[in-house]
């Protein structure tokens, strides 16, 4: 059994067609890729990105450099770390400060130098400007839900 003869001039023809549709193909899905990532990042308020790596130890000195009114951003960038967000925070923690303002997030911290003292750092979700900044020690637990605001 032999094979029928090709026409060499035919068979390249179709491998150039095969090849050319491939590559359109692989352009318009890249062209609509960038398409829906355009679309999609066009949003109507902008996304506030600290890119600090994630850690929950300050001391007791950093805790006294960071100040009421400054930005989320230039204060987890001091402090090289993100705090711990409340969703991953122990209850033993949470019970230690009252509920956090309205309109906020707050990250928690504990003391490397000063055993048992937990801080929390609220910032304004919309400016990321810090609202508040308190401390704890876990062995006094807050009358009332006071604790020492700084």
């Amino acid at each position: 059994m032999s094979t029928p003869p090709t026409d060499p001039e035919a068979y390249r023809r179709r491998q150039r067609r095969r090849a050319l549709i491939g590559w359109i193909g692989g352009f318009v899905l890249l062209a609509g890729f960038v398409v829906l990532v355009a679309v999609g990042g066009g949003g109507d308020h902008e996304r506030r990105i600290v890119k600090v790596p994630y850690g929950d130890v300050m001391t007791s000195h950093d805790f006294e450099e960071v100040h009421l009114g400054e930005e989320d951003i230039v204060v987890l960038e001091r402090l090289a770390q993100t705090g711990r967000p409340e969703e991953l925070t122990k209850e033993f923690v949470l019970v230690l400060f009252p509920s956090p303002p309205a309109g906020s997030y707050c990250v928690y911290w504990e003391f490397s130098d000063e055993q048992q003292i937990f801080a929390r750092l609220c910032f304004d979700k919309d400016d990321g400007e810090m609202i508040e900044k308190r401390k704890h020690n876990v062995l006094h637990p807050p009358v009332d839900g006071q604790s020492t605001v700084v």
